[in-house]
């Protein structure tokens, strides 16, 4: 069982109690929340999943257009080693393989969605095979320096932002600069404002233009682009997003 429930949660958050937490109840709190999300995956997965049964035109320009952005990072390059983070349903992820000169790597925690989706979409042979790996985005499972890109879409805001605490997002905002190579690309796509939500079994966390700004900072990124967006989500047809193009410094 979690260690706190989600009215638990919400209270720590909105009282901001978690200011005085050591860094085992930080934990805690960050485990509880994941623990939070797998399980409503695991009960609402094929409902979520089924509404992504095909890729957008939108996502597959966004995708389209994240890759030409690597491919112009190092044009020398004869293969790129992108990483999907949150791959969840994996259609993102099959379309993502099929760009040209792209080698796939596509993480997963729920149970649900690695198991069922990914693993089958390899044996399909809509994916690679050895491409899907159940890992912790938070924790991530890769030598520094391996990736030249990171494409992270609608997954970062099922984790806690704890200015200043290295759990949740500011924790995998270090992973990621971890196992980019220097010059080497993010894509984000979140929730956008200012605050955490528990909506259709799962936790979410949004985030405002001076957030992401100051991830990027500490973490060694400068943004190239950003923007907010509607497009389909939890709040409906016209759910906002933050989209962000970053690059890691050459620091």
């Amino acid at each position: 069982m979690p260690k706190y429930t989600p009215e638990q949660i919400e209270e720590i958050l909105a009282g901001e109690s978690w200011l005085g937490f050591s860094m085992d109840r930080l934990r805690e709190l960050e485990t509880s929340i994941k623990e939070y999300v797998d399980d409503g995956y695991g009960l609402m997965g094929a409902e979520y999943a089924s509404v992504f049964d095909e890729l957008s035109d939108v996502s597959k320009n966004q995708i389209e257009y994240f890759t030409s952005k690597v491919y112009e990072s190092d044009p020398a390059k004869h293969r790129y080693q992108v990483l999907d983070v949150g791959a969840g349903h994996g259609t993102r992820a099959v379309h993502l393989a099929a760009q040209d000169k792209v080698n796939l790597k596509a993480i997963e925690l729920s149970d649900y969605f690695y198991a069922r989706h990914l693993l089958e979409l390899e044996k399909e042979g809509l994916l690679p095979f050895g491409c899907a790996m159940k890992a912790d985005m938070c924790d991530m499972p890769f030598e520094s320096a391996t990736f030249d890109a990171i494409y992270c879409n609608t997954a970062l805001h099922h984790q806690v932002y704890l200015p200043g605490k290295n759990i949740g997002i500011e924790k995998i905002m270090s992973e990621f600069s971890r196992v980019l190579l220097k010059g080497g690309k993010l894509y984000l796509l979140t929730l956008y404002g200012d605050e955490t939500h528990f909506r259709l079994q799962r936790f979410f966390q949004s985030l405002t233009e001076e957030s992401m700004k100051r991830l990027a900072s500490r973490n060694s990124f400068k943004i190239d682009e950003m923007k907010q967006i509607e497009g389909y989500g939890v709040f409906g047809p016209k759910t906002r997003y933050l989209e962000v193009y970053l690059t890691k410094r050459n620091v």
